[in-house]
């Protein structure tokens, strides 16, 4: 009597095949396939979540800027924005010089609302024309407000 050895008996008794049926390689690429589609989507939205944060937390920062150098060295310091080319720029009117420029992402948008395109403090750090403006992100719209009185800004996600 010939005796087969153990690995090439399946449980019934029949002979093992090398690989894979093609029921089990169509429910394994289902089963990936309906995973990517499900956590892809929430990646983009967090990536885009995360942007947005970084980038009011850098415009916070760029108006307390502002308000920093016209308090301390000259009132000059405007900070300029540009809805038609997407961007807002710190010039130095004084010394005729831009300190930096930064562009929004491709895909906002910028509206003046009552706020004018130039933002100017006093020496005393209060805006000199209050007003509103809005950004339009794929996902959510944000508020911001240069309120009267010595505040900066206030930002409020719609």
């Amino acid at each position: 009597m010939i005796q087969r050895p153990v690995k090439s008996l399946l449980l019934d008794g029949s002979e093992s095949s090398n690989g894979y049926t093609i029921s089990e390689v169509l429910i394994v690429l289902i089963f990936w396939s309906i995973l990517l589609v499900s956590i892809v989507p929430l990646h983009h939205r967090t990536f885009q979540h995360i942007q947005s944060s970084h980038f009011m937390s850098q415009l916070k920062d760029d108006v307390l800027l502002t308000q920093q150098l016209t308090m301390q060295d000259h009132i000059y310091y405007m900070l300029l924005f540009r809805p038609n080319t997407n961007e807002y720029i710190l010039y130095d009117q004084k010394n005729k010089t831009t300190i930096f420029q930064r562009s929004f992402p491709d895909n906002w948008r910028m509206q003046l609302l009552t706020l004018e395109a130039t933002v100017r403090f006093n020496e005393n750090g209060v805006v000199t024309k209050p007003g509103t403006m809005k950004i339009h992100t794929p996902y959510t719209i944000f508020k911001i407000v240069f309120p009267f009185g010595a505040s900066r800004l206030a930002i409020e996600e719609l």
